[in-house]
């Protein structure tokens, strides 16, 4: 299949300003509106964006979540990433809209959640009942019957479930005060985590031993898997360079 990008390639340029996954973003944008890029085309992978427009591959995911967050591009899970259908001559958006945290709030919050939810797993894994087992089985398993429509509200009611467990108030009055951000970051994180299929297998499993330690009440272990996974996502979402 030809790749979306191939016919306009010469246009790319590269990026070179502090802020690139703006400049990105400024040129897909560019490429809709002036109907370079239609409703339906499929954009390249990752790896191939990333080389046409000189930058990283976190650049492109920078680039690829905002969009998506702005409605321009949809993603299907083991096809690849859309654009979506809309009225290109309207679109005025700009690239500074804030509509997604930073990248350094999204670390602030991994780390919050870290020392909510580990602490909130261990604790789980020692007061969990029958009837929050059941529970926390029948979240993961609408979260797998999902994963194809990304859909953050599914994980994070596995993650509400296991807090509930602790039987403590506190934990999870905290919990849901974060809640909207934790569910925005999600989306975000599943539409880059996503984009490659073993990413997604990946995810599921790493909550599937959260909930097998947590049947076992093995608080260490529970411990242990919750904070893999936690590290996980964030390393997926941001990846060394």
């Amino acid at each position: 299949m030809l790749n979306v990008l191939e016919g306009i390639f010469n246009m790319i340029k590269p990026i070179k300003t502090r802020k690139s996954y703006e400049a990105v973003i400024e040129q897909i944008i560019d490429f809709i509106r002036h109907k370079k890029l239609l409703p339906g085309d499929k954009l390249d992978s990752i790896d191939i964006l990333a080389n046409r427009f000189g930058v990283s591959r976190s650049v492109v995911r920078e680039a690829l979540t905002s969009l998506r967050a702005m409605g321009l591009i949809h993603i299907v899970q083991g096809e690849g990433t859309f654009i979506k259908d809309f009225d290109a001559a309207s679109i005025s958006i700009p690239v500074t809209s804030g509509l997604l945290m930073k990248k350094e709030n999204v670390k602030e919050l991994f780390e919050v959640r870290k020392i909510l939810e580990v602490g909130a797993v261990e604790l789980a894994a020692i007061t969990r009942t029958a009837n929050d087992v059941e529970k926390m089985k029948l979240a993961l398993d609408a979260m797998k019957e999902n994963t194809n429509s990304l859909n953050e509200k599914t994980d994070y009611h596995f993650h509400y479930e296991i807090v509930k467990a602790t039987k403590n108030d506190m934990l999870l009055h905290l919990l849901r005060s974060i809640s909207e951000i934790m569910m925005e970051t999600m989306q975000d994180a599943h539409m880059v985590i996503f984009q490659e299929e073993e990413n997604g297998n990946r995810l599921i499993r790493e909550h599937e031993l959260i909930f097998e330690s947590i049947k076992k009440q093995d608080p260490e272990l529970a411990k242990k898997t919750m904070l893999e996974h936690l590290d996980g996502v964030l390393a997926l979402y941001f990846p060394m360079q």
